[in-house]
């Protein structure tokens, strides 16, 4: 087997081997033939609840944080793409021999859109996507959603009695941040 040095500790008399060694110095051989900001072409190896493994070439795979799959929300990657399907990624990071990639940098950003649509104290429509401890999600557009905060409502049941999953009502935008891809909504009480 070939191994290389990890470790070499004379006065202990230790000697530690990794039988990776060279496997490594051959991934790092391929991982340089690939750039930030390129467009690969992959298959999906495995979808898993934090992201998507896509193998780039014999020997190297990449993965797509479940953030980067796509602009609106994502709770399951497994809603979006099946292992064996072809896709095409853009890379935003490589780091130690380790690829990251994104699904959703390769479609336009809808916030870039929103921020010419949409101001601070509009009135909007909007339809609860999901629950979280803060509050409600609205989503005003696809890919654009606003959080509706529980302390309007005092409690997160009536939060939740007031606003249902799914369904559409009237808000006013009480913060408006697309730079930084935020948006609060206050309920305006209406359906």
């Amino acid at each position: 087997i070939q191994v290389s040095i990890i470790t070499a500790d004379p006065k202990e008399g230790k000697l530690i081997f990794s039988e990776k060694g060279g496997e490594h110095k051959e991934k790092e051989k391929i991982v340089s033939k690939y750039e930030i900001g390129d467009e690969v072409d992959g298959t999906v190896t495995g979808v898993v609840d934090f992201g998507v493994f896509v193998k780039l070439e014999e020997g190297l795979e990449g993965l797509v944080h479940i953030s980067e799959i796509d602009w609106g929300l994502v709770d399951d990657p497994r809603n979006f793409v099946k292992s064996g399907q072809s896709i095409k990624a853009k890379i935003i990071e490589i780091k130690d021999g380790k690829i990251s990639l994104s699904l959703k940098q390769l479609k336009a950003n809808p916030w870039l859109e929103a921020g010419k649509k949409y101001k601070k104290d509009q009135v909007v429509t909007g339809v609860i996507i999901k629950f979280n401890k803060h509050g409600a999600l609205a989503s005003i557009e696809e890919g654009v959603a606003g959080l509706v905060h529980v302390s309007e409502f005092g409690s997160e049941d009536k939060l939740k009695k007031t606003l249902e999953l799914g369904k559409t009502y009237e808000f006013k935008i009480t913060l408006f941040d697309p730079k930084e891809q935020k948006m609060a909504l206050s309920f305006t009480g209406k359906k």
